[in-house]
């Protein structure tokens, strides 16, 4: 297995969070003579307690073996928090699953029905690579219909960064930031395969923004998140976004929306779905081409 892609990551991770430090959060002496942000590798091994080689070697992608406790070492000495540091314990361990091991698209008959008993309120099905498994009629109602869109881009990153969410989306990028950080987080596992690499390319060469932040590798793990929704027919609402793991070793998750009390959302979902029923095409969304700036994609 090629697992230069993994080292990329690695080095790239290790990069990002250092020159985010500056020398006075950790203890060393204020340089206003400097040139560049953050730390120098010097700087972050001794912090570390190993060799400045050795370090550097690791920032240049190096093909070398690291125990756990000097990933630890570094953990500490780069100040990363829980989640970080179970990042760089995954990008470095070469003893990890494939793409083998990714479970297929579709979801058991029991857990559609789950799905479909939300309902009024949005909810879907994420896999381990954030595309989207299955979905209820309330998440068609809201956010527009995903089976008129291909498999391949039924996922959360196309979704935000080269389709529609940025207008249907109020708070459009903090959640996109969110979910984006989310997703490194959960995938470090498959940096080194031929649809994460492929996945990264495409969207980079369709967003600006995808491409910036990207750079930045931020790591989060999903909490509890509020999306604002300036929906055509029923206007503004407020939803909480939740997630439940579902304990079958698959990596799927469902995601849950559930309206924010007192925002009036619970009573705009409920007109919502009434109002789809009447319709013949209950789906909404038209398609947008697109447009100037962030350039997108004709699908959500």
């Amino acid at each position: 297995m090629n697992y230069d892609q993994r080292r990329a990551e690695l080095a790239d991770f290790l990069k990002t969070r250092r020159l985010a430090l500056k020398p006075e959060e950790v203890g060393l002496p204020t340089r206003p003579s400097r040139r560049t942000p953050g730390l120098r590798r010097e700087d972050v091994a001794d912090l570390a307690g190993i060799s400045a080689c050795w370090y550097s070697q690791l920032e240049q992608a190096r093909n070398i073996r690291v125990s756990d406790h000097v990933l630890n070492s570094l953990a500490e000495a780069l100040r990363l928090n829980a989640e970080e540091r179970d990042h760089l314990l995954t990008l470095a361990n070469e003893d990890t699953r494939s793409s083998a091991n990714v479970p297929a698209d579709g979801v058991p008959p029991a857990l559609q029905r789950l799905l479909d008993s939300q309902h009024p309120h949005p909810a879907f099905a994420l896999g381990p690579r954030f595309n989207i498994l299955a979905w209820n009629q309330a998440r068609t109602d809201v956010y527009g219909d995903l089976g008129r869109i291909p498999p391949a881009h039924r996922h959360m990153l196309w979704l935000f960064f080269c389709g529609h969410m940025r207008e249907l989306i109020q708070n459009w990028e903090p959640s996109a930031r969110s979910v984006l950080a989310e997703f490194r987080a959960a995938t470090g596992l498959y940096v080194h395969e031929p649809w994460f690499t492929t996945l990264v390319r495409e969207l980079g060469e369709n967003s600006t923004d995808f491409r910036r932040w990207w750079r930045q590798h931020e790591i989060e793990k999903h909490h509890v998140t509020t999306r604002e929704v300036e929906h055509p027919f029923v206007g503004r609402m407020v939803l909480e976004e939740s997630m439940l793991v579902v304990d079958d070793r698959s990596g799927r998750r469902i995601i849950l929306e559930i309206p924010q009390p007192g925002t009036g959302t619970e009573k705009k979902l409920t007109a919502l779905s009434w109002q789809a029923h009447q319709m013949q095409d209950p789906s909404w969304h038209v398609l947008r081409k697109p447009g100037s700036g962030e350039q997108r994609s004709n699908h959500f």
